[in-house]
C-alpha cells in the first residue's frame, strides 16, 4: 500500500499545485503619496505582508493603483527581513504598477485592497477604481480590504441600488484609531471609515483598538488594522479554494496576538513569552500597544490595560511611558504602585522635568 500512497501523495501535490497557479489576485495600492507627503501612501509593510503570504500559498499577484505606473517606495523599514525579502519580488511591480483604467477584472479572482492614509484618498474617488471595483463585486470576486482598505468599496452600490456592505459583516480602521493614530490627516479625509461604513448598512464589527480582527462574510474579507493583515491574507486564500501553508508569523503580528492574549489569559504570558530566549515579540510593540491602550480602553478595561502596562514595563523604559504608568495608577487608585514607578523613574531619569512634576502629583 505504500506505493498507492505515494502516488495519491503525488497527485495531490500535483492538483494543489496546479489549482494555485490558477489562482490571479490583483493588490490594489493608492498612488496618492509622494516624496513631499509620504505618510499619505499605502502603508508598505502591509502590502509586503500580504503580497508575501499570497505568493507563498502560490498565488499570482500582480500590483494596480489609480495612476498606474511608478508610486513611492518608502525605505524606512529596509532593515526589516519581509520588507527586504518583499522588494526582492515586487520591486519591478512598484516601478511600473497597473493602472486600473487599464485592469480587466476578469483575469483575477480576486483583489486585495491594501490600506494605508493614500486609500482614503483617492481609492474612494477615482472613477476607474471605483468602476473596476464594482466590476469585481459584480462578479462575485474574493474581495479583501485591510485598515482603511475598506475605504474603497464603502460606497459601491449593487445593481438594484443598495450598497455592496449593507447587511454585512465589516472590519476597518475604527474611529477611536484614527483619532489616536490619524489625527492630524483627519481633516483631509472625506469621511471617518466606521462611520461610512455603518452609515451605508455595514454590521461593523471590531476588536479593542490596535488588537488583530478579521471579518469574513462571504466573498468579502476585512481586516481592522496592520497587525490583522497577515490573517486577512490567509483567509482570502482560504476563500480562494487552496490550503494555507505553515508560516512563521511576523513579528508585529505575533506581539499583536500575545497582547490578545494578556488580555483574555492575564498579562503573566507576556513575561513567559519573553523569557523565551528566540521569542519573536517586538517589544517597542508592546510598548507601543501598552503607550497607547489604558486612554482609549472604556472606563470597564482601563484596570485590565493598566495591569498590561504595569507588565510591559518590566521589559521596556522610556520617560514618557513610566510617567504615564505613574498618572494612570494614581488614577486607579493604586498609589503604593504609583509611588514604585516613581522611585524607579528617579533612578532612571534623575534630571528629567518629569521628575518635579510627577512629585507633585503624587503629593510627596
Amino acid at each position: 500500500m505504500k506505493w498507492l500512497s505515494y502516488v495519491l501523495g503525488g497527485v495531490l501535490l500535483v492538483s494543489q499545485a496546479a489549482l494555485a497557479d490558477n489562482k490571479r489576485v490583483l493588490m490594489l495600492i493608492s498612488s496618492y503619496g509622494t516624496e513631499a507627503n509620504p505618510e499619505l501612501s499605502y502603508d508598505l509593510e502591509e502590502l509586503a505582508q500580504s503580497y508575501l503570504v499570497l505568493h507563498d500559498n502560490g498565488v499570482k499577484l500582480d500590483i494596480a493603483s489609480p495612476k498606474g505606473g511608478a508610486v513611492l517606495v518608502k525605505n524606512n523599514k529596509d532593515a526589516l527581513g519581509y520588507i527586504q525579502r518583499f522588494k526582492s519580488l515586487a520591486t519591478a511591480q512598484l516601478a511600473n504598477t497597473l493602472a486600473t483604467a487599464d485592469t480587466d477584472i476578469k483575469q483575477y479572482d480576486g483583489v486585495f485592497i491594501v490600506g494605508g492614509s493614500g486609500a482614503m484618498l483617492d481609492l474612494p474617488s477615482h472613477q476607474a477604481t471605483q468602476r473596476l471595483l464594482t466590476s469585481a463585486v459584480n462578479k462575485d470576486k474574493v474581495i479583501t480590504a485591510v485598515c482603511h482598505g475598506p475605504a474603497a468599496i464603502a460606497d459601491i452600490k449593487l445593481a438594484d441600488g443598495s450598497y455592496f456592505v449593507a447587511g454585512k459583516q465589516v472590519n476597518g480602521f475604527t474611529n477611536s484609531e484614527e483619532h489616536a493614530f490619524s489625527a492630524e490627516h483627519l481633516a483631509l479625509f472625506p469621511f471617518l471609515l466606521q462611520d461610512r461604513l455603518t452609515e451605508n448598512g455595514a454590521q461593523f464589527v471590531h476588536n479593542a483598538p490596535m488588537l488583530p480582527y478579521v471579518a469574513v462574510d462571504g466573498n468579502l474579507i476585512t481586516a481592522q488594522n496592520p497587525g490583522s493583515v497577515a490573517k486577512a491574507a490567509e483567509a482570502m486564500v482560504l476563500a480562494l479554494g487552496l490550503p494555507v501553508r505553515a508560516r512563521q508569523p511576523f513579528s508585529d503580528e505575533q506581539t499583536m496576538s500575545l497582547i490578545s492574549q494578556a488580555r483574555q489569559n492575564g498579562p503573566v504570558v507576556i513575561d513567559l513569552a519573553l523569557q523565551q530566549p528566540e521569542h519573536n515579540i517586538d517589544i517597542n510593540y508592546l510598548a507601543l500597544y501598552g503607550f497607547y491602550a489604558y486612554r482609549l480602553a472604556d472606563a470597564a478595561d482601563k484596570a485590565r490595560e493598566l495591569a498590561i502596562m504595569h507588565t510591559i514595563s518590566k521589559h521596556f523604559s522610556h520617560p514618557e511611558f513610566d510617567a504615564q504608568l505613574v498618572l494612570q495608577s494614581l488614577e486607579q487608585g493604586l498609589t503604593a504602585q504609583a509611588k514604585a514607578v516613581y522611585q524607579q523613574f528617579v533612578q532612571r531619569y534623575p534630571e528629567h522635568k518629569y521628575v518635579a512634576e510627577l512629585k507633585t502629583q503624587l503629593a510627596l
